[in-house]
């Protein structure tokens, strides 16, 4: 029997706020470095070899995730992670020493990429057609943002009433997230399907994974096509990280002031632009996320060429907060819909998890050179070259966005002309 549609936006919400928020702990650093080592006891060099633990546990993973997304029940699996992380969180709460906190890192990789991340991303897909994938991998993107800007918030307050001396305000924010994903995983169980006995288009057959289709995906086209649109996209996503710099440096703003908008930049436009990005795809013209991608990323070239020309001479703040804005919105926009492709090019179903972990490992590879290569930029070079080097960096990879949508939309038509097999085109 088919499920109302309003249960279905809201097992949508529980696993994308699951999913976004899942990391948070992971992450404590970003918001909490100072308090972790104050109260944990740990230097700044072990907390970065802490979240570095977590890094390439992650890229290493991000592969085998999709495996299990085509293998194992969605619901059971999304339980456990979830139900896992919290309990490692009561862990962390108790201020264990580095060694355990290094072995916290990688269990947290292992639950929230490999239990989580592919999986997560399948079971949303799986909700709606390939027609709906805009639309859904937007919204998922929207509500991963307003569930971690919502939690962010209310923890920041609930470590604000404590004194500053005070240890048990770490331990709080802790065990607040805790209890938040244990919650999370009892309403998996719930709400999330084993993901096995999805609705199929006519002539897809389902049938199940074998070790034998990592190499069928590989073999597909439109997976390196999808890969390399989501590294375009996500080089400019870790460009973005440096906004707060760009604007303290280059136009004189206040630290304060530089701040503020960075949390508009990564928090406030991460919730609203991911489901813009759905809404154009469902109530324009423009039906194809693939197609909407590549108009946002001729947005960002022009907004780039912008950057590159007021970068030679920075004079008003506000051009450099509209441009860095606008940049943003195509970005976030365009994350909200990269996965939306894979579903697009009609990627069978049962390999479906497997497609979206092999794109991640290539997708999010940025993750490993764009800030070590711009730190050494910012460290050796004028502050002008430095952002003229970044931004040169972003207009390359937008450029590889547009050269991939481009491919990857001539597939889909041509997969649409065949339309009478319901097969993807794979050469």
């Amino acid at each position: 029997m088919e499920k109302p549609n309003s249960h279905r936006w809201l097992t949508l919400a529980i696993i994308s706020i699951s999913g976004g928020v899942s990391f948070d702990l992971a992450y404590l650093r970003y918001i909490y470095q100072i308090p972790m080592a104050k109260f944990m006891g740990f230097s700044n060099t072990e907390i970065g070899l802490i979240m570095s633990t977590f890094g390439i546990t992650a890229i290493i993973l991000y592969a085998p995730s999709g495996i299990i997304a085509d293998k194992f029940s969605h619901k059971k699996m999304m339980t456990f992670a979830m139900i896992a992380t919290g309990l490692l969180g009561l862990l962390m709460a108790v201020y264990p020493p580095f060694w355990v906190m290094i072995l916290i890192q990688v269990a947290f990789a292992i639950t929230t990429i490999l239990m989580l991340w592919s999986v997560s991303i399948k079971a949303a897909s799986l909700l709606g057609n390939h027609e709906e994938q805009g639309k859904i991998m937007g919204w998922m993107e929207g509500l991963r943002g307003v569930g971690v800007m919502a939690l962010a918030v209310f923890t920041m307050w609930i470590f604000s009433l404590f004194a500053p001396e005070n240890p048990n305000s770490l331990k709080s924010v802790i065990l607040i997230y805790s209890g938040v994903y244990i919650l999370l995983g009892v309403l998996c169980w719930f709400f999330v399907s084993d993901g096995f006995t999805t609705t199929t288009d006519a002539a897809e057959k389902p049938r199940a994974f074998s070790l034998n289709d990592i190499i069928s995906v590989l073999k597909i086209s439109t997976t390196w096509y999808c890969s390399m649109i989501i590294f375009g996209v996500y080089t400019i996503y870790a460009i973005l990280s440096y906004s707060t710099n760009y604007l303290t440096e280059m136009y004189g703003m206040t630290l304060v002031a530089a701040s503020y908008m960075g949390i508009v930049i990564n928090k406030i436009f991460r919730a609203m632009c991911g489901p813009l990005g759905g809404l154009i795809t469902t109530y324009t013209r423009l039906k194809s996320p693939t197609r909407v991608i590549q108009l946002l990323a001729l947005v960002s070239i022009a907004t780039l060429a912008l950057l590159l020309i007021t970068n030679q001479n920075p004079t008003s703040v506000a051009v450099g907060i509209g441009l860095i804005l606008l940049l943003a919105f195509a970005c976030y926009a365009s994350r909200g819909l990269y996965f939306a492709c894979i579903g697009e090019a009609r990627t069978p179903k049962y390999i479906m998890g497997t497609t979206v972990g092999i794109c991640s490992v290539i997708g999010f590879l940025p993750d490993v050179f764009v800030y070590p290569v711009v730190g050494h930029w910012q460290d050796t070079l004028p502050a002008a070259d430095a952002y003229r080097n970044m931004w040169l960096m972003g207009l390359g990879a937008t450029c590889l966005v547009v050269v991939f949508t481009f491919l990857l939309f001539s597939n889909i038509k041509r997969a649409s002309a065949k339309n009478t097999t319901g097969q993807p085109v794979t050469e």
